[in-house]
């Protein structure tokens, strides 16, 4: 070999023995990594399919949400668990084991809830007692049959006396009328009071319930009889005992686990204590209603009673006015002839005599009233010679306001009046000049109507002037009705005619009334030292008093002449009181003068 050679082949040669032993280290390394893979892919394997047991993928998506906020130092599934515990002891107030399994604890807690539902429900069918057995009484039975001349026979002298066979029968029937056919008894109670042995019958009526008082005395007879509102507790006593249905309440059934959880067992026996609720808020509310009717009916059959009472009080006095008058005219017949003519002289001269006192007091009566008056009258023109009398009538003459303002074409003045004086719209003013006094019948040379107001003027539009007077500045105005510092008091009396035609007006004096009170004045009946103004009308008509005859066509005939009677007597005293005390009295003319009403008056509508 040549010599150059030789290195070349020692150099091949160390690069495939390190390129075998490469080789054969990437195998191994190879084979071992196989091997860890596939350990890796079993185990891998065997925790998914341990995982699937544990929760599923969508379960272990949502663990958050379905198992809430982890405990600190425990796991998901420990948090769960605790849950559970907690949930199980909230149900059985503790746990039945410290190591048992979820499912014991669940299934003991089944167990448990359905073991006291069973018991409540025993205890609902076995606590009802029934109610005690109603006696009879007698009494109560001759009543409910209709036997009242039989039970009258019960009765002391004073209730047979009071409530006899037919006015026994008179109470029963408004009773029944009111709470319906009798039904049964129910059941008794018996009370002591002094010498009196009380039995209180609870009977049972159609609309309703009562007790029926039966009052015994030592005799046991009967000495009273009442009739009250049986007291819900006595009534509750005397209710029949339900009848077991033998039927599972329906939160018993444990089919569906849904309905085993005592949120959804409470949620339902708040329902079923709602109904019970609302069904004796039902019957609260009925018994009310009866209780009611029946105090009415009581009310009425005590009134009835009373009224029946005092009819007896009143027949009987007058059976004893004519038992008197018999016995005296009896023993009056029992006398001779010569008797009854002395006894009737002797009466008929005590009459005369007795006729002479009075007529002679009446004498000596009436001519000391006339020496009175004609003194008064001495004595009151001696002080009118001295004092005059002061005018009654001078309020009347009071101007209320004046003119600031005139509008000749459009007919309109402005008042120095407004709101802050109680003006408002649609008042009258009757208007006078100024220099001069308003005239005694009220009749001033313009009226006006209010139809706009602010607060310290007003504007008037002219319902009646006088071209040979026409109204100026500082003119006066004035209403009888309307004053701004007080509410004058009026007094209406007679008969009116408002339109003019003639003839009196019907309830003329009820139209009047309603502008004086509109006007802000106030109308009282009898004249008093508060009135200021009497409005006095015609004097009212007296109807003729009709005969026996007319009565008969016409029953309300004496009535309308009793009416005319004292309408008239009203009028004349009316009259008479206004002039003693001094209270001016305007007629309807002057009346609607002085509230500058007079022109509007005869319009359609003005009253």
């Amino acid at each position: 070999m040549p010599p150059g050679k030789r290195p070349q082949t020692n150099t091949i040669l160390y690069t495939t023995i390190t390129f075998v032993g490469l080789f054969i280290v990437a195998t191994v390394v190879a084979v071992v990594f196989y091997l860890k893979a596939e350990d890796y892919r079993t185990q891998a394997a065997r925790l998914q399919s341990e995982r699937d047991e544990l929760a599923s993928s969508a379960e272990i998506r949502k663990i958050g949400a379905l198992v809430g906020e982890k405990q600190p130092r425990k796991s998901r599934l420990g948090t769960m668990l605790e849950y559970l515990n907690e949930t199980v002891t909230l149900i059985l107030g503790g746990l039945p084991e410290e190591d048992a399994s979820a499912q014991v604890k669940v299934d003991t807690a089944n167990r448990k809830v359905k073991d006291i539902l069973e018991l409540v429900s025993r205890a609902r069918t076995d606590t009802t007692t029934p109610a005690p057995e109603a006696p009879d009484n007698e009494f109560v039975e001759l009543l409910a049959s209709g036997q009242f001349p039989a039970a009258t026979e019960t009765f002391d002298e004073t209730m047979k006396n009071a409530l006899p066979a037919e006015k026994l029968r008179e109470l029963w029937e408004s009773t029944i009328s009111q709470i319906g056919p009798f039904k049964k008894q129910l059941g008794s109670r018996t009370e002591k009071q002094a010498d009196f042995d009380i039995v209180l019958v609870t009977c049972e009526f159609e609309n309703g319930t009562l007790d029926i008082k039966v009052v015994y005395n030592a005799e046991k007879q009967v000495a009273g009889l009442f009739f009250t509102p049986a007291p819900p507790d006595v009534l509750q006593s005397y209710q029949p005992a339900e009848e077991p249905s033998g039927e599972q309440l329906p939160y018993i059934v444990i089919d569906d686990p849904n309905t085993i959880g005592l949120v959804r067992t409470a949620e339902k026996l708040k329902t079923k204590l709602n109904n019970v609720a609302a069904t004796a808020n039902a019957t609260a509310q009925q018994l009310k209603e009866l209780q009611d009717r029946f105090d009415d009916a009581m009310a009425v059959s005590f009134q009835k009673e009373q009224t029946l009472l005092a009819e007896k009080e009143k027949y009987q006095q007058q059976v004893n006015d004519i038992k008197q008058d018999y016995t005296e005219l009896q023993a009056l017949m029992r006398q001779t002839t010569e008797q009854q003519v002395r006894t009737l002289m002797t009466q008929l001269e005590e009459e005369r005599d007795n006729r002479k006192q009075v007529y002679q007091g009446l004498l000596k009566t009436q001519a000391e009233l006339k020496m009175a008056q004609d003194k008064m009258k001495r004595t009151q023109q001696m002080l009118q010679a001295i004092v005059p009398p002061p005018d009654a009538e001078a309020p009347a003459y009071k101007p209320d306001g004046r003119i600031i303002l005139i509008d000749d074409p459009t007919k309109i003045v402005h008042l120095n009046i407004g709101s802050d004086d109680r003006v408002y719209r649609g008042l009258t003013f009757s208007v006078y000049d100024r220099n001069m006094p308003i005239p005694k019948d009220g009749r001033g040379k313009a009226e006006i109507e209010v139809f706009s107001v602010a607060k310290t003027f007003s504007a008037a539009r002219i319902i009646r002037s006088e071209i040979k007077r026409p109204i100026i500045v500082d003119d006066i105005i004035a209403n009888l009705i309307w004053d701004s510092q007080k509410t004058n008091v009026f007094v209406v009396a007679g008969d009116f005619d408002l339109d003019g035609d003639g003839d009196n007006d019907r309830n003329a004096d009820d139209k009047l009334i309603a502008l004086i009170q509109k006007w802000g004045g106030r109308v009282n009946d009898n004249v008093s030292i508060e009135t200021d103004f009497v409005v006095l009308g015609t004097s009212p008509q007296v109807l003729r008093k009709p005969t026996f005859e007319q009565m008969e066509v016409d029953p309300m005939a004496m009535q309308r002449y009793e009416t005319s009677l004292s309408r008239l007597a009203d009028y004349q005293g009316v009259q008479d009181r206004a002039e003693a005390l001094l209270v001016p009295i305007f007629n309807l003319e002057r009346f609607l003068y002085f509230i500058g009403y007079r022109e509007q008056s005869a319009r359609p509508g003005a009253f």
